[in-house]
């Protein structure tokens, strides 16, 4: 062969695509603080606050649906700007008491901050 370089190339190129791509690996968020820097994060970080924002949102979605699914608590949400008030509203609980609620359990924690700050009257 007249190029050896690209021979190279070419065979290392195609023993990689057929190998299976591997699964992301996700922080377990089992106490608040773990949630907490991703909420926090989204106000913070210009670059990559985006991200966090979503990491935070898409958990607290998540969770708001469940227990909406579950009727374990009755909550009443804003109309408007949904998803950042219940996220400031965690953020501002867990650093109420953050020796405390930061080692909550996480969906404790956020349970309790929701009840706390949108309880229906």
């Amino acid at each position: 062969m007249r190029h050896p370089i690209l021979a190279i190339l070419v065979a290392s190129t195609l023993s990689l695509a057929g190998a299976p791509a591997e699964a992301q690996n996700l922080p377990e968020m089992a106490i608040a603080k773990d949630l907490l820097l991703p909420c926090q994060e989204a106000d913070n970080d210009p670059r990559d606050g985006f991200i966090a924002e979503l990491e935070c949102l898409s958990y607290i979605r998540g969770f708001v649906a469940a227990v909406g699914l579950t009727g374990e608590a009755e909550l009443c949400f804003p109309e408007v700007n949904r998803d950042d008030e219940i996220r400031r509203a965690f953020v501002r609980w867990v650093h109420g008491s953050f020796s405390k609620h930061g080692k909550m359990p996480v969906g404790a924690a956020l349970l309790a901050a929701l009840d706390e700050n949108f309880a229906c009257p």
